[in-house]
C-alpha cells in the first residue's frame, strides 16, 4: 500500500473478500475500517432510511452520499481510513478534486485478487 495515501478504497462484487482484505490492512497498517454494510444495515435497522436491504440500486445513491462525505474529512482531518464495501460507484473520483484524490487509493478487488 503506498504510503502517503490516507484513505483506501476498496471495492468489488459481493462475497468477493474485500472485508478480509480490510481486516488484513487494519492488522498491518492500522488504519480505521469502514464497512459499507454496516452502515448500510446501522441506517435501516435505526429507521435513518426507508430503504430496505432489497433496494439495492437505491442504497448505493444514499449510502455513497454519505461515504464519500466520511472520506473528504478523513483526508481534511489526515486521518488513515479504509473503506470497503460494494457501494462504491465506478464513477466515485468526480465526485473529488485533485486535492482530495491525491490521497485516495482506489482498489478493485476481484476473486481475492486486485484488479
Amino acid at each position: 500500500m503506498q504510503q502517503n495515501k490516507m484513505v483506501v478504497l476498496i471495492t468489488g462484487a459481493s462475497h468477493t473478500g474485500k472485508t478480509l482484505l480490510a481486516q488484513k490492512l487494519l492488522e498491518k497498517y492500522k488504519y480505521s475500517v469502514l464497512s459499507i454494510d454496516l452502515l448500510k444495515m446501522g441506517l435501516i435497522r435505526s429507521k435513518n432510511t426507508d430503504l430496505t436491504p432489497k433496494d439495492d440500486e437505491e442504497l448505493g445513491f444514499y449510502l455513497w452520499k454519505i461515504v464519500k462525505e466520511i472520506v473528504k474529512t478523513a483526508v481534511e482531518n489526515k486521518q488513515n481510513l479504509i473503506v470497503e464495501g460494494c457501494y462504491i460507484p465506478f464513477t466515485w473520483k468526480q465526485d473529488f478534486t485533485e486535492e482530495y484524490l491525491k490521497d485516495i487509493l482506489y482498489q478493485v478487488w476481484k476473486n481475492r485478487k486486485l484488479l
